[in-house]
């Protein structure tokens, strides 16, 4: 592999695991540590391991002290051009038993009682084969009659799986089986798969299991209709299904764009020990390019389809908050994001397609052109997808957003956020005229609030919203494992998430936070690493960078935290002990405010950017174990509902009226 670490900028590199790191006896198939340390010397960055399926995951679980797996698996894809095909039952008289494999030893078993318990020498069964049997033929020293057997390639896999009932799989004791293409083509064609055991972490509820000595047992359970075969066919088709090409464009897609194929301004780094963690939401099979196909699916579906338009922001304040909503409506509503904040690929982990729509900065463009600019895009949207409902996240609506909405009949819906700061002019709150129902995310501090949105009544405030529900949060030991933190030795953990950065200097803060906390005996800093971040300064502190971040919250025993809206809610909500530095260069949110009410009603402690004493002093007060308690008891009164359920239902009632009003074809 040749040297590249002085031509080309990483911010991520996988290694795709395609084979299990350990033979069934537990010797090593490759070298995990040598192929790392090649890798990390080429890229200069290290990688990560991405498994192909939980077989190899599990060796590679055992080298986690070597390796840094993906959350997730890196599961195999094939070509699905053919239309699925129902099967309506089988042949009971005689049944086909089938298998398609290469004329290898470890890919049939060793003994002969195994090869004709799973493939039986009798006229009761037809067996048919793909790809030779003479490994088969070796053990037995014969040919069973009623096997037909055809070679390698000799077959269209496709046309041999129509003359297969039971797809029957059972190898050598030394092999294990990473994933198995020939298993997934079977599940599609509709064969009922009959595999080991082990099996059963990869295909879950898409196969039946058992021993070779168990296969015509199994078999007479579905003659005798004690199973049924048509609905276990349709569970391995549908199972099948979802390992089409699309799921490789949207994790391609999700890697990319997270790593900064949108801006690359920043410097590529070296994230540390910690790595970056994948985000919550599995990567699903909804397909999230850039711009999704043009659908012709809508008769189909009797959800009125919602754009999600989001502002850039500086932070990922905006899309956190339509990502929960999204997440609340999708029963009723199918959500389409189109978005400036260049984070809008977390998106996709959650199963929603997006678009991504430059901000005037990112074009560096003159602003009188990118008004119109985004009126044509946002036009095109609507139409491409045949959008009802448009539901906008940001303080400003934007001059082309206001022009766009007035040619086209929609419900439209503006998420309004307050705590705007004192000095903010109330004009933009004249656009309101242009929205049939405005959304106030609540605020814990709303008594703090001094800013133009409470000289207007026109909104319905809600609770503060979150995109994730108590219920969805881990648990303070499940949360340490997938972080890869220790319960051992009394350490202690605080979580360092002080923003992006990309509107305040945030390295002389960070600086000082990190010195605090590792000057406390047996207290250890987590940095956060924003999934927009535009510069980024090298730390020695392990980083993670995971989205959505709430969902760890419990590994922590408090906080060092900017102030913003959606870490606010989250911490809060969450019962987690904060020390709120606010971003004091937004142009609107009025952090500060949020960061006083905490400290003067005990919820927090404040300190001030830049402020190496006043940051010393808040870290070592919150280490103190008695301040943290008190400060827990007082969280713990606090409203725990879920402003975001409230915002889902009201879009889904405005949309009912509004279906009422303007008879919208449905």
């Amino acid at each position: 592999m040749p040297d590249l670490s002085n031509r080309i900028a990483v911010d991520s590199a996988l290694i795709i695991a395609n084979q299990p790191a350990l033979k069934p006896d537990g010797a090593p198939e490759y070298d995990t540590e040598t192929i790392t340390e090649i890798v990390r010397d080429r890229l200069g960055i290290t990688p990560k391991w991405a498994p192909i399926g939980p077989v190899v995951r599990r060796t590679l679980e055992s080298q986690r002290h070597i390796v840094d797996l993906l959350p997730y698996d890196w599961t195999n894809i094939f070509a699905q051009q053919d239309q699925l095909v129902r099967r309506s039952g089988f042949d009971v008289e005689r049944p086909k038993i089938g298998r398609h494999s290469r004329p290898q030893p470890a890919k049939w078993p060793d003994s002969a009682d195994d090869i004709l318990w799973a493939y039986p020498d009798s006229d009761e069964y037809e067996v048919r084969i793909l790809g030779g049997a003479k490994p088969a033929y070796d053990v037995l020293g014969r040919r069973p009659e009623n096997w037909m057997v055809h070679p390698f390639g000799a077959i269209d896999p496709v046309d041999f799986l129509q003359g297969v009932d039971f797809w029957v799989y059972f190898h050598h004791p030394k092999w294990l089986e990473a994933y198995g293409r020939a298993i997934m083509e079977a599940l599609r064609s509709g064969t009922v798969a009959i595999l080991p055991e082990y099996l059963q972490v990869t295909y879950g509820n898409a196969a039946v299991y058992g021993r070779a000595e168990d296969v015509t047992t199994i078999i007479d359970e579905f003659r005798s209709g004690v199973r049924s075969f048509e609905e276990q066919s349709a569970r391995g088709q549908d199972f099948a299904a979802g390992h089409a090409p699309e799921v490789h464009i949207e994790r391609i897609t999700g890697l990319t764009l997270a790593a900064g194929e949108v801006d690359r301004r920043h410097e590529s780094v070296d994230d540390g020990a910690g790595g970056l963690l994948a985000p919550v939401f599995a990567p699903s099979i909804a397909l999230s390019s850039a711009r999704m196909a043009p659908t012709d699916r809508y008769d189909a579906d009797e959800r009125p389809r919602a754009l999600f338009v989001t502002s850039n922001g500086a932070g990922m304040g905006h899309l956190t908050r339509m990502l929960g909503i999204a997440r609340e409506v999708a029963e009723t509503v199918e959500p389409v994001f189109f978005s400036m904040s260049q984070g809008v690929s977390v998106v996709a982990n959650a199963g929603f397609a997006y678009e991504y729509v430059p901000f005037n900065s990112a074009l560096q463009t003159k602003s009188v052109l990118w008004h119109d600019y985004f009126e044509s895009r946002l036009l095109e949207a609507i139409d491409h997808y045949q959008a009802e409902i448009i539901i906008f996240d940001g303080t400003w609506p934007y001059r082309g957003m206001l022009s766009a909405l007035d040619k086209r009949t929609l419900l439209r819906v503006w998420v309004r956020r307050a705590m705007w700061k004192p000095t903010i002019s109330p004009e933009q709150l004249s656009n309101a005229a242009h929205f049939d129902l405005i959304i106030e995310p609540g605020e814990h501090a709303h008594s703090y609030d001094v800013g133009a949105t409470t000289q207007v009544r026109n909104a319905t405030v809600v609770e503060p919203m979150t995109v994730l529900s108590p219920h969805e949060l881990l648990s303070r030991s499940d949360a340490l494992d997938e972080l890869g933190l220790s319960e051992s030795n009394g350490i202690r953990y605080v979580l360092v998430t002080l923003g992006a950065g990309n509107i305040n200097d945030l390295e002389s803060t960070q600086t000082a936070v990190l010195a605090a906390i590792e000057a406390q005996k047996g207290w250890v800093p987590i940095l956060t690493k924003a999934p927009i971040v535009s510069a980024w300064h090298t730390a020695e502190a392990r980083t993670i960078s995971t989205f959505p971040l709430a969902r760890y919250s419990r590994a922590f025993d408090f906080a060092v935290s900017a102030a913003g809206y959606n870490s606010f809610s989250e911490w809060m909500s969450g019962g987690l002990p904060t020390i709120w530095i606010p971003n004091m260069s937004t142009m609107t949110d009025d952090q500060d405010a949020r960061a006083r009410w905490a400290a003067d009603l005990g919820y927090g402690l404040r300190a001030k950017e830049g402020d190496v004493e006043d940051i010393a002093r808040a870290v070592s007060t919150m280490c103190n174990g008695s301040v943290r308690s008190q400060m827990e008891r007082k969280l713990s009164h606090l409203p725990t509902k879920n402003g975001t359920l409230e915002a889902a239902s009201l879009i889904e009632e405005s949309w009912k009226a509004f279906e009422r009003l303007n008879g919208v074809r449905r």
